[in-house]
């Protein structure tokens, strides 16, 4: 019952990164590194930590993932290609709201791992999350970030500041 709330649980948001990408993949497991240069993003290699043996409930999960984002409480993330997600909406021990939202883009194409954590007051909900994670998505498709062709680099995704202004 504790964890149904996420209580006693603890994850960063690129641990749940991380997570998201291994169902994504099939299981795989990489090392979390973050490139801080467009020159170390040119030169990025992927280096595995474990295979995780989630590959037969995976196929269970998706449906669900993907239900969440077409009529659930990620619907605020929908898109053009397919996005599978899980919301969450929790307390911090100091009775701070929390809004999750941990998703992939599930189509043939490039695939991308999208992670909200909102901290705050009332808006701070997982379907608020879900909802930037949408922005996320929407703003790359127009960019043709994640087809299968266009101009795309590593290095083009290399944050240069804190959040997207519009």
């Amino acid at each position: 019952m504790l964890t149904s709330f996420g209580e006693e649980i603890e994850q960063t948001p690129l641990e749940l990164a991380a997570l998201m990408s291994a169902i994504a993949n099939g299981g795989t497991l990489y090392y979390l590194q973050y490139p801080h240069t467009d020159a170390e993003a040119e030169h990025f290699v992927p280096q595995v930590k474990r295979r995780l043996e989630i590959g037969k409930w995976i196929a269970a999960i998706l449906p669900g993932m993907r239900g969440a984002v077409e009529f659930g409480t990620a619907h605020r993330a929908r898109d053009d290609g397919p996005i599978a997600g899980k919301t969450g909406t929790c307390s911090s021990e100091d009775h701070v709201h929390l809004g999750w939202f941990g998703s992939f883009n599930d189509s043939s194409g490039r695939k991308l791992v999208v992670v909200v954590l909102l901290t705050g007051g009332r808006p701070a909900s997982g379907p608020m999350a879900a909802g930037i994670a949408g922005e996320v998505y929407r703003r790359l498709n127009e960019a043709r970030y994640l087809g299968a062709s266009g101009s795309f680099t590593p290095a083009s995704l290399v944050a240069s500041q804190i959040c997207c202004a519009k």
